[in-house]
């Protein structure tokens, strides 16, 4: 009998001490999995260019995903040469992350910091830029596209800046002439030089290596509002987005993004 009650005794403790290690292994899991949700993953976007916003629009839905809707908010502002055209958006495949600000006087940009995602929900971060005022009023807006594959609530976040005065702009000693050769696709490289003068024009010369034939661009460019990039103007065309350092241009992608990869530190053209 006593056998009996220290056999049942027994297995009752076995079977608690495994009831205990079950949970416990449950419960770690069910941790594991929370600390992965809450694991931002970064999601690839591409900036849409060459829009404006309507008139009598108020405010901007965080998400638009469809041609239908997008027209409602925004109109093209096509303007002459090939890349003057607005920024194909394919809404059966990918959609729209819209944000903008209020009208002002101020000149205002609007640039994109990061988008991730956590569990079901999308944050997109972008910095508003503000600076001087002008004698016009204008409504700046920031537009991106994201493929429908990344699922999710969009959430926009803005994230104020404030400008150092001691910028590029006005704390470099900018104008002047800069060279060097700057990465070919189907070529040893393309030897440029670039001037840049007080009045807001330039003067660009580039070369093919190996050919004979130089190619000679004058234009205007124009400063962003935080004073640090400059970009190349041509008949309303924009030619470069070029970051002004000490000593040096640094050629930018079409975003106005800092090229990387083994080639990055072939960007850049430097003052003589």
């Amino acid at each position: 009998m006593r056998a009996l009650k220290f056999l049942g005794t027994l297995l009752l403790v076995i079977s608690l001490l495994v009831g205990c290690n079950f949970n416990n292994k449950k419960t770690k899991e069910i941790k594991e999995e929370t600390n992965e949700m809450n694991e931002p993953i970064t999601v690839i976007y591409k900036v849409a260019s060459r829009y404006f916003i309507k008139n009598d629009v108020d405010e901007l839905p965080n998400k638009i995903n469809s041609r239908e809707e997008f027209e409602k908010y925004f109109g093209a502002a096509t303007v002459m040469g090939e890349d003057g055209k607005p920024t194909p958006i394919d809404f059966e495949k990918e959609y729209v992350i819209a944000v903008t600000v209020k009208a002002s006087n101020k000149s205002i940009e609007l640039q994109p910091i990061s988008l991730t995602k956590i569990g079901e929900e999308i944050n997109f971060n972008f910095s508003v830029i503000e600076g001087g005022e002008n004698s016009y009023t204008t409504r700046p807006v920031l537009i991106i596209i994201v493929s429908n594959k990344t699922e999710g609530n969009v959430n926009v976040n803005p994230i104020k800046t404030v400008l150092d005065e001691h910028n590029a702009k006005n704390s470099l000693d900018w104008n002047g002439k800069y060279e060097g050769v700057l990465p070919c696709a189907d070529c040893e490289g393309i030897k440029t030089t670039i001037q840049l003068k007080d009045n807001g024009t330039y003067i660009m010369t580039t070369k093919y290596l190996g050919k004979k034939e130089e190619d000679i661009v004058e234009g205007s460019f124009k400063w962003d509002v935080a004073g640090t990039i400059i970009t190349l103007l041509n008949n309303e065309k924009e030619l470069y987005k070029l970051k002004v350092i000490e000593g040096a241009i640094q050629k930018l992608d079409v975003e106005g993004r800092e090229i990387t990869g083994e080639l990055a530190k072939l960007y850049f053209l430097h003052k003589k």
